[in-house]
Parts: C-alpha cells; structure tokens; sequence
C-alpha cells in the first residue's frame, strides 16, 4: 500500500471528525428524539456515499469496471467527491487550530487546579455543589450566568456542524468547471550549456503522466493532442505513465494520441506505471514495456530505454537523453526507485555524447537530476509527482504543500542548480482517482537558449 495507508488513515480521522460535529449540531438543533435519528442516519450515509468514488484509489481492480462507466458519470460523480475533500481540508484548517487552543487552555488550568490544595473544609462544600448540579464554588445568584454560559457554549458547538455544509457549498462554486481545466504554462527560457546558435530558440513541448484509464480516454487525449499541435513545437517529449493501471488501454492511447506533429519529432520515455501495465513483454535489454513502446512507434513516437539519439547534424548536435523507468532487480515491486541502477545508466548514456554537445534528458523521476548535474545536462524534464500530490493546500513561499512534501524533492515547476534546469510536469491525469485540487493539469513548454557569450 506505501503511501496508500497513511492517506486512508487521514481520510478516516478527518470523515470521523466531521460526522462527530455534524451530529453534534443534530443533538442541538434538531429536539424530537426520532427526527435526530433519522438525521444522523441521513448525515451517516451521504458521508460513505461521498466517500465511495475515493475507493479504487485503495482497491486497483476497481478500475476495470470504472472504465465500463460513461465519463460524464464519472465526472459528476468524482466532483462531488473531490468537493467533500477539499471541505474535510478546509474543515479541518479553521478547526483543529481552535480545538488545539482548546485543549491548551483547559490543560493549563487543570494544572492550575491540581497544583492548588483546597482547604480541608471545602470538601463537604464541594460534594453538596456537585449534588446540585452547579459548578464548584458557584452561587445561587449565578445560575442564570451559567446557563447563558451554558446556552452559549451550545450555539458554538451547533454552529460549527453548521459550517461543513457551508463550506461544503463554498468548495462547490470555486470547484465548478476548474476540475479538468487543462493549463498551458508559459513558455521559459531555458540556457543550455554549449547550445550552438544554429538551434538557439529550439522550442519543446512536454507532456507527462497521461495516465490513459478510465479517467483519461481517446477523447480527452485527442484534446491534449490539439493543444500540443497549436503551440507548433520543433520538439514533443512524453516523459512517462503513458498508461495508467492496464495494457488494455494501449488502443486508446494509439488512436488518442494519432496526430501529433513537431518539426523533429514526438520522443517519450516509460515511468512506473507504463512497466507495471506492460509488465510482462521482455526483450534481452528490456523488463516490461515493450509493447507499449511497439505501439508508440507506429505513431512515429520514438521511446528512448536508456538511449541517446542526436538531433541535427555536425557541431549543430543536441543529444536528446532518455532515461527507462529502472526498478530494483530484487525486490518484487516494479514502483521503486533505484538510484544505483539509474546512475549507472545516466553514466554509460554520458559516455555516448562527445565533449561540448548539448544534452536534454528525459527522466521520469525528478530525482534523478540530482545524479544529472554532474555531467552537466542542460535540462531534465520529469513529471511523476503530479505538481506535488494532486491535491494541495495551496503554495506557499512557491512551494507547493501536500503529501508529496514528505517524499519528493522535487516536486513542480522549474529548478536551477549548477547551471543546469529541471523541470517537474503536473502530468495530465490521476493518480487513483480523479480529483485535483490546487493542481490543474498541465502542458509545459521551454525555448532552449544559447549561452550568452562573454
């Protein structure tokens, strides 16, 4: 399960939490004894039924049969999910800091109390209190500051169940029509070491992540097809999980992805979800993925598998690196990264370039262009994170902040280091289930740059 249980334990803590002061505001609200009933039976089953779209992303079977289903019906139904995922997040940030300061304040002042030795003759004062029902040390004159005190702590408890709901409908609007909106990033000038002036203003255009399934189909893929063919790049690069979970979706794919023109051609690499759908095609050189790199090719899509290919001729040379989706050979999961195996491989790619040729690397996890700054890569171009963990609390100090934070170092956008750029691709599909938050979907596009001469 990997990162699958920590995610299944927050969205159990945070549903259970939100049920509980749901209910609460029932008791408060609501007075006949039967009606609660009946409410809290109500407020119970819309939460499982929000809660059942997040299934498959649990259960990997699931989604021979999501892809069965129209995609219309898959939309709505993924929308009002996502929406009550973005609520339980919103929720839980007004919330937990105020319960926080809660519980600091009244663990102070039992330890006030416990501190504090009460006289010897209070204690038969105190049990006589505690018989009435009043508070300890309190006044007859006081019974009606209590109960406002009382009447108010009620309203409070009542009006936060309120809020889910609330916010619920506020997460709706700014959902509304955003929850596939597909966003074309600004084209960055990217400086490339050694980059002759005869390929200086190169442009690329990089797709990522596909993740063709139940959720990305021929006709979503059509659509990034136009969107890529409209910017008229010289270079495409698909840089891996082409398929998502299944083998079965490589004809959708062909036929989505029919079409895509650029001046030097369509390149891609495999990621972990490509091996793991096509994992049992072999070759001597390659574990997986051979048919879905047959069937890219009679799409003229080039899948470089730790290769090197040359574009252009002469000193007027950029060599395009493409690293495969390297696995560890011992262990049985086809989703772990192995350094060892990826520098090797990087390395003896390296040596295939001569000195003072530009180089482009296509590699499908980010992290490899830690390994990639020493042989001085101009630009790496990953995805794999998707922009962070697809669902995000937003940006801070441009950082993007969600679950991906505790696994990646790279997580989107662009990165400089030592002369040498990376960047991270939001991808163009899901990861489980199809909800986005904070994090559209993307196509990427850079202007390779020659250095500026002294």
């Amino acid at each position: 399960m990997g990162y699958r249980i920590p995610v299944l334990i927050g969205l159990i803590v945070l549903n259970l939490f939100a049920f509980l002061v749901l209910r609460k505001a029932v008791v408060d609200w609501v007075g006949s004894p039967r009606r609660r009933r009946r409410v809290v039976v109500l407020i119970a089953s819309l939460v499982v039924l929000l809660n059942l779209p997040l299934v498959p992303f649990f259960l990997r079977d699931l989604d021979q049969w999501l892809v069965r289903l129209p995609a219309g019906f898959l939309r709505l139904v993924y929308f009002l999910a996502s929406v009550w995922v973005q609520t339980l997040m919103l929720f839980a940030l007004i919330t937990f800091p105020v319960m926080g300061y809660w519980i600091v304040r009244r663990a102070t002042r039992w330890l006030r109390r416990s501190r504090s030795v009460p006289p010897a003759d209070s204690e038969t004062d105190a049990e006589s209190e505690a018989g009435s029902g009043a508070e300890p040390g309190a006044e007859p004159g006081n019974m009606d500051a209590q109960q406002f005190r009382a009447d108010r702590r009620r309203f409070v408890t009542g009006s936060a169940g309120l809020l889910v709901p609330a916010l619920y409908g506020v997460a709706a609007l700014s959902r509304a029509g955003v929850l596939d909106e597909l966003e074309i990033s600004p084209e960055r000038a990217i400086t490339i070491p050694d980059l002759p002036r005869s390929l200086d203003g190169l442009s690329v255009v990089q797709i990522s992540d596909l993740h063709a399934g139940p959720y990305i189909r021929e006709k979503d893929l059509q659509y990034v097809v136009s969107q890529v063919n409209a910017l008229h790049p010289d270079l495409i690069a698909i840089t891996g999980d082409i398929l998502d979970r299944r083998l079965e979706s490589l004809p959708g794919v062909i036929r989505g992805l029919a079409g895509l023109k650029s001046s030097l051609g369509a390149y891609a690499i495999l990621g972990n979800h490509d091996i793991s759908a096509d994992r049992f095609s072999y070759t001597p050189e390659h574990r997986g993925g051979v048919h879905i790199a047959d069937g890219l090719r009679t799409l003229g899509i080039r899948t470089l598998r730790n290769e090197v290919t040359h574009l252009g001729t002469g000193a007027d040379q950029l060599a395009l690196m493409g690293l495969d989706w390297l696995a560890p050979r011992q262990v049985d999961s086809l989703f772990r990264y192995d350094r060892e195996r990826t520098l090797a491989a990087l390395g003896k790619m390296n040596e295939e370039v001569e000195p003072g040729v530009p180089k482009l690397l296509l590699a499908h996890h980010p992290d490899t262009f830690t390994e990639a700054v020493p042989y001085g890569i101009g630009l790496t171009l990953s995805g794999h994170t998707h922009g962070g963990g697809q669902i995000l609390l937003g940006h801070f100090a441009g950082v993007p902040f969600g679950l991906a934070m505790l696994r990646f170092r790279y997580l989107s956008g662009l990165y400089r280091e030592q002369g040498c750029s990376l960047y991270v691709n939001r991808g163009i599909g899901y990861l489980g289930v199809p909800i986005r938050i904070n994090c559209p979907p993307e196509i990427s596009r850079f202007r390779l740059t020659a250095p500026v001469s002294a």
